[in-house]
């Protein structure tokens, strides 16, 4: 069925807003599996993932807002039936949310140990904090970019991409952070760091499988 073809039943209202809803909740899928995993480290890094993870859930919000204007841009685009329109948008909207995730990088690397210096107490959670952030900016480039993706999609109402996306995250992200921060399977203990390369990897591979699954569904059409 078309888009334009859709009815405004129950059914489909609740077809198209779960894999949203779901997708949403993401990141915070992401916060709580670090911070469950941590709370078995040790306290102090239970306590800095805690506020690192506010922290990092606040900046990775900024690029969600952003590509939700876009959504809005890219589904009036797509009952005007203006694909070319849809096309444009994507572009636009995926060039401003790198930029926006350079600047935002570069704010988590360099200016974050200033800010969290005003609010954290102790000098071992501060250390932790900044290790956390320290390896886990480098996912808002995956965040941001893979927004910008799903928020097109959704804007066309092909919302199962963003449900397959959010499994496909949750999964890959409890397995690399119970093997990156206690060590298992061969892989380094590297402790709450482990927990923010875990994260930015598990974001990158996502982005890497839906865009696949994008490129692939494009093909078969073509």
């Amino acid at each position: 069925m078309k888009i334009s073809q859709l009815k405004p039943t129950y059914k489909n209202i609740l077809l198209i807003s779960l894999p949203i809803m779901l997708g949403s909740a993401a990141q915070n899928v992401i916060a709580l599996t670090d911070s469950i995993l941590l709370y078995h480290l040790s306290e102090p890094d239970f306590e800095a993932i805690g506020i690192s993870g506010v922290f990092y859930l606040t900046i990775a919000a900024i690029g969600y807002g952003f590509s939700k204007g876009g959504q809005i841009i890219i589904a009036r685009r797509m009952g005007e039936s203006n694909y070319e329109g849809i096309r444009r948008t994507f572009y636009d909207m995926l060039i401003f949310e790198f930029i926006l995730a350079i600047i935002m990088f570069c704010f988590i690397k360099f200016l974050s140990p200033i800010i969290f210096q005003y609010f954290v107490e102790s000098p071992i959670v501060l250390q932790k904090c900044q290790e956390y952030l320290s390896s886990r900016s480098y996912g808002i480039f995956f965040s941001y970019l893979g927004v910008a993706l799903i928020s097109t999609y959704t804007g066309i109402a092909k919302t199962w991409f963003v449900m397959i996306d959010t499994i496909f995250l949750a999964i890959v992200n409890y397995f690399l952070c119970v093997g990156l921060i206690f060590g298992k399977w061969g892989l380094p203990a590297l402790g709450i760091s482990g927990a923010g390369y875990a994260s930015s990897i598990a974001e990158m591979l996502a982005l890497s499988y839906l865009s696949s699954i994008c490129i692939l569904i494009q093909v078969l059409k073509n």
